[in-house]
């Protein structure tokens, strides 16, 4: 199966020292805005709506909604007035910072070895830039419209999450379907390209790492070395034949909260009977499948995590959900109004689960088809159940709604 390749920009595919960096582009931006707003105004609520992209745990808006909802009317400010100077500032100005960056020869040959062997390659960059000035630096980097190997570019435009919340890497994936095949991560931070995928069970090289930063355990799964040791170390990942390794709490978390704007991404542009679409007589449809969802997480998922936290040990019985499907007659009774519903019911668990101690993850309940488990386990099933899904929802839109 085709090998999925995660990986970083900044200082890995690109040499850019942000310390450099970041003074250089402030200046630039500061510059561009000074006719609308002070650079002693604009700079502390640029940092500050940055790092509500980077803090937000879980959100319903992409990561431009939250920077503009703590950027503009802050400074008292119209997006619509200042926009045209940004879009024009990633156009022209911004590119005076390649000066400050270099390109590495060795991140090209490793992405046109990629390429040649067909892998899925996606620039797993914190998106808190917008895709023009992504695209820009990915140029620097070599790599032009005309040599442009790359999937998709994450940025503030389309992505929920940033690093290094492990909710990122799980709309990556997500929005490819869960790819069945081998996956990796390729970055130079340990925090954010290495740890976060890893609780998803994503395999991560470690570009330039220091052993020293390692704990013993760590050093047993965690690869490091130049990007020149990346192509042999591809040459031998293992193929996971599609099953999912969720690591611990925080890969479970990141997998629930991503799966609603996946689901989210995937079906926009659909038309109703599209929703409703059968391929064959024993498949199901989007409205369908969402629907099952939907009425798992109220109906079964909720109760069972309120039951596990109110009492000892209880007993949890199995349900067989799939005749909802035909009992409730989902394909004429509900609409595309259910993905709103299940945004709203999963934030309604998430907020539940997040607030959680170690101790209470790990209380346990007796299953009638798992036997002994715990919480965590239950809710790792949750997880699992939303891959399982996105895999056939993907599948079904890619197979039949190319063109939406």
């Amino acid at each position: 199966m085709s090998v999925t390749l995660l990986i970083d920009l900044d200082d890995t595919l690109l040499t850019n020292p942000l310390e450099s960096f970041m003074p250089a582009y402030i200046k630039l931006l500061s510059k561009k805005l000074a006719p609308h707003v002070s650079p002693e105004k604009m700079v502390p609520q640029l940092l500050a709506a940055t790092d509500c992209m980077i803090k937000t745990p879980s959100s319903r808006k992409t990561l431009e909604q939250t920077f503009d909802d703590n950027f503009y009317p802050v400074l008292g400010l119209k997006k619509t007035d200042i926009e045209p100077l940004i879009i024009d500032f990633y156009q022209n100005e911004f590119n005076e910072l390649q000066k400050v960056t270099s390109l590495r020869p060795e991140a090209v040959r490793l992405i046109e070895y990629a390429a040649s062997k067909n892998y899925q390659i996606v620039v797993a960059t914190n998106p808190l830039f917008p895709q023009t000035a992504m695209q820009s630096r990915l140029s620097w980097a070599g790599f032009s419209q005309d040599n442009f190997p790359f999937n998709f570019v994450t940025s503030y435009e389309i992505m929920h999450f940033s690093k290094p919340n492990p909710a990122y890497y799980a709309e990556i994936l997500g929005r490819l379907g869960w790819p069945r095949g081998p996956v990796c991560m390729v970055g130079n931070s340990l925090k954010e390209d290495i740890l976060p995928p890893f609780s998803l069970g994503i395999p991560g090289f470690w570009v330039a790492g220091n052993i020293e930063k390692l704990d013993e355990t760590q050093k047993e799964y965690i690869p490091l070395g130049s990007l020149t040791e990346v192509i042999p170390w591809l040459e031998n990942l293992p193929d996971p034949q599609g099953q999912i390794s969720l690591k611990d709490v925080q890969g479970v978390l990141g997998t629930l909260r991503a799966t609603p704007y996946v689901l989210q991404y995937l079906t926009e542009g659909l038309s109703e009977e599209d929703w409703k679409q059968r391929p064959g007589a024993q498949d199901l449809s989007v409205l369908e499948l969402l629907n099952h969802l939907l009425d798992v997480e109220t109906e079964i998922n909720a109760p069972r995590i309120e039951l596990v936290l109110s009492a000892e040990n209880p007993f949890i019985a199995g349900i067989d959900s799939d005749p909802w499907i035909v009992e409730r007659e989902y394909q004429t009774t509900r609409t595309p109004q259910v993905i709103f519903d299940f945004i709203d019911q999963r934030q309604s668990s998430i907020d539940k689960l997040a607030a959680l101690s170690e101790e209470e993850w790990m209380r346990p309940a007796r299953h009638s088809f798992f036997g002994p488990t715990t919480l965590l386990e239950l809710v790792r099933f949750i997880a699992l159940h939303d891959i399982d899904h996105i895999r056939q929802v993907y599948a079904l839109i890619t197979t039949n709604f190319k063109d939406k």
